[in-house]
């Protein structure tokens, strides 16, 4: 799957109405107002919907991509790996601290990490709302190979992006074949199999030194 694709999926947050509610309409409307803010670059207010978490996490791994030795990304699950080392294979060590220093959401909004005809056809089927957290099934989405649902939480009155829950059939997925994947390293451990992968997802290899943190 093209990893703007994926981050595309993790931030599908959206303009909620003042008091989150339990009618799956209420959340539909925020998905589709949420794809026209991709659409329009408006990183602002994809930022103030998303969800605390959400933000966490993208921090977290970007002061993984900037600090991280080899041994220690290595023994991250598979999808985290990929994660940090995407973000070290595509960006420059300056534009990495300017993204962790700043709003993550809003960064990649404003500086279009999206493929925007490829947002504009995501549709999300009928949402079913559990408590404060709504999913629905997401259709159009090129290249994946498992089904998708897209999960919304409700924070402070307001249906937010929920990003744990929506990546985690991929974490399943990559978890469920780690032995196999490990395997495919080879003698010595040479941890090819992440390095490929970034190779499949950009069409460029990635630099011998990409499991150090960069300069």
């Amino acid at each position: 799957m093209k990893l703007h694709l994926v981050l595309a999926i993790l931030m599908l947050v959206v303009a909620a109405p003042a008091a989150a509610q339990s009618d799956p309409a209420a959340v539909e409307q925020s998905f589709e107002a949420y794809k026209q803010a991709l659409i329009d670059g408006d990183g602002a207010e994809a930022s103030k919907l998303t969800s605390s978490d959400t933000h966490a996490f993208l921090k977290q791994t970007l002061d993984r991509a900037l600090t991280m030795q080899e041994a220690e990304v290595r023994a991250l699950p598979l999808l985290d790996q990929i994660s940090v080392l995407m973000l070290r294979h595509n960006m420059k060590a300056d534009d990495l601290r300017a993204m962790k220093d700043g709003d993550p959401v809003a960064y990649a909004v404003d500086h279009g990490s999206f493929d925007m005809n490829e947002v504009q056809k995501l549709e999300a089927a009928d949402f079913t709302v559990t408590g404060t957290q709504a999913q629905a099934p997401l259709s159009n989405l090129k290249g994946s190979p498992i089904p998708v649902n897209v999960y919304f939480k409700e924070e402070a009155g307001t249906w937010r992006f929920d990003l744990l829950s929506s990546i985690a059939p991929f974490r399943a997925v990559f978890d469920a074949q780690a032995g196999l994947l490990t395997n495919l390293n080879g003698p010595g451990g040479q941890g090819a199999v992440v390095p490929l992968i970034l190779h499949l997802i950009t069409g460029r290899a990635p630099d011998a030194n990409i499991w150090n943190p960069p300069g």
